[in-house]
């Protein structure tokens, strides 16, 4: 049985002007000279050519080795991107592979870009598509462990509303919360994340530089403070000592944290308070 978007062993039953006819179980397959690497091929050769659907959606066979296959997984290179169509990658062959806008985010500024690098497989439709790797089906087995404080090179894989899965070229799976990034992120771009936590679910990481990560770490106490008890008699023009004995912070840091949640609306100051914005 063929093994479409993989490679097979086929035997060559004729050359043609452009090229060769291959003996398949279900029939023949067409062979292009651009496709032969330019070998000299005779009748009753045996090739390894990988399968695929040409342009007009027909059976082709290429001796190009693809990046990726049905049963593999591989880091594949965005292309193009068509906005009714979705991300073109780069495969290895003369056809690029279509990972379908129906598997990517509605909003399109999430979308990878080209140059961007995707996790993927082959899914086999009517033609091959490209289908972006779960967490769960992850195949790469990363040669070393990652350590706490570590900086290491990831893709993002998935954007979801409790944050952005990432995935190391070696194949480490990297969560990162919401709250530990700032910036807006896409499918498929290059980030450099630090190794936060590490436990028996995978790696936790930060996006957040290390002053910005400080702010945000402090504006979270903070604010937990304020969800709990709606104000604090505290401000910016507090005493260095009170603002201790609340928070176990310098008045610079408090400064810093309560700068963060005004700009993002947060809480409000009145009357030497700061209460929570409902």
């Amino acid at each position: 049985m063929l093994k479409i978007g993989n490679i097979n062993k086929l035997k060559v039953n004729r050359k043609t002007d452009i090229g060769y006819v291959l003996d398949a179980p279900e029939g023949e397959v067409f062979l292009h000279n651009n496709e032969s690497l330019h070998m000299d091929l005779k009748p009753f050769d045996v090739v390894e050519a990988f399968l695929y659907f040409d342009h007009k959606g027909r059976l082709a066979a290429t001796l190009k080795q693809p990046y990726v296959t049905t049963d593999t997984q591989s880091f594949l290179v965005v292309k193009d991107i068509n906005p009714s169509l979705g991300a073109f990658l780069d495969m290895g062959i003369n056809k690029d592979l279509l990972l379908s806008k129906d598997d990517l985010p509605l909003d399109t500024t999430k979308w990878p870009q080209p140059g961007d690098k995707v996790l993927v497989t082959i899914k086999v439709k009517n033609r091959l598509v490209a289908s972006i790797v779960p967490k769960t089906e992850i195949k790469l087995v990363p040669e070393r462990e990652l350590q706490v404080k570590d900086q290491v090179t990831a893709y993002v894989q998935k954007i979801g509303r409790e944050g952005l899965n990432l995935y190391t070229p070696d194949g480490h799976f990297i969560f990162v919360h919401h709250t530990m990034y700032k910036d807006n992120y896409r499918i498929g771009q290059e980030v450099v994340v630090k190794i936060t936590y590490d436990s028996d679910k995978g790696y936790s990481g930060s996006l957040i530089k290390q002053k910005e990560q400080a702010i945000q770490l402090d504006a979270e106490v903070i604010l937990e403070y304020l969800k709990k008890h709606k104000e604090m008699p505290l401000d910016a023009d507090s005493t260095p000592e009170k603002i201790y004995d609340y928070f176990k912070m310098s008045k610079k840091a408090f400064k810093r944290a309560i700068g963060n949640l005004y700009k993002n609306r947060n809480i409000e100051f009145k009357e030497g308070k700061t209460f929570l914005i409902k």
